[in-house]
């Protein structure tokens, strides 16, 4: 696959470090890098048309992340994946949801109300899946995760939003993983969503609640569905250990 040269591009060793962090990073999370991806340096030099201390650098930080994973001194490799991760990380997500959007919703004034509602709006109008063979759009995933932001961006803390931002990611890789492995169910999130929405902005707390950790809890059960029936995990991430029991 051919990549464009980032050092042709931009201009700072930091410039350069958070360009080839950011597409590092939405290539493992859309499953292009593997779990267990060996990730070496002079091969990512190349790939990305870099020289080797950006590459180092963006390194360390998806090993901060927990995407990337050091392995003693012999370099770093993409972040492994298991059920167990799956299951802590969507009860997390719950977790967070339960003690964020009520808040937001208590908060929320007239442009949140309509930022949901464009937000959903803009998400209903573009396809999940493009290509042959299909593939999850990028735009739907982006247009998704600004929905599911815009129910707790009256929360007050823009630290807590991002966090939930990046636990959102992570889900979606288990997501886009099970999709690579044609292991993806369809599904009608958005009559999801739209319920979601309503309750949320006609100020429904209990219902909102109840309603987005249903559709967090829905979208892991399908994931761990398929990737135990399809053994999903090791069409993508053979040899790992610990993935399907």
């Amino acid at each position: 696959m051919g990549r464009r040269s980032l050092g042709a591009a931009m201009n700072g060793r930091t410039t350069l470090t958070s360009s080839v962090y950011e597409q590092m990073r939405d290539e493992i999370v859309n499953g292009v890098l593997a779990p267990g991806e060996k990730l070496r340096i002079d091969v990512l030099k190349t790939r990305y048309g870099l020289g080797a201390s950006p590459v180092r650098e963006a390194l360390n930080r998806l090993s901060m992340e927990k995407l990337a994973v050091q392995v003693d001194q012999r370099g770093f490799m993409v972040a492994p994946v298991s059920l167990h991760d799956l299951q802590e990380l969507t009860e997390t997500r719950c977790q967070l949801y339960a003690l964020t959007l009520p808040r937001s919703i208590e908060r929320g004034d007239q442009l949140w109300e309509e930022n949901i509602v464009l937000c959903l709006h803009r998400l209903n109008r573009v396809p999940w899946e493009i290509g042959e063979p299909p593939m999850l759009n990028p735009l739907a995933r982006q247009l998704h995760r600004e929905f599911h932001r815009s129910l707790v961006a009256a929360y007050g803390s823009t630290i807590l939003i991002d966090f939930m931002d990046t636990l959102f990611d992570f889900s979606d890789r288990y997501r886009l993983l099970s999709q690579r492995a044609h292991a993806s169910r369809k599904r009608g999130t958005s009559t999801e969503h739209a319920q979601i929405a309503e309750a949320v902005i006609t100020r429904r707390v209990a219902e909102a609640v109840d309603l987005t950790l249903a559709h967090v809890r829905h979208t892991s059960e399908l994931v761990m569905r398929a990737f135990g029936e399809q053994k999903a995990f090791g069409a993508v991430a053979a040899g790992l250990s610990t993935i399907v029991a």
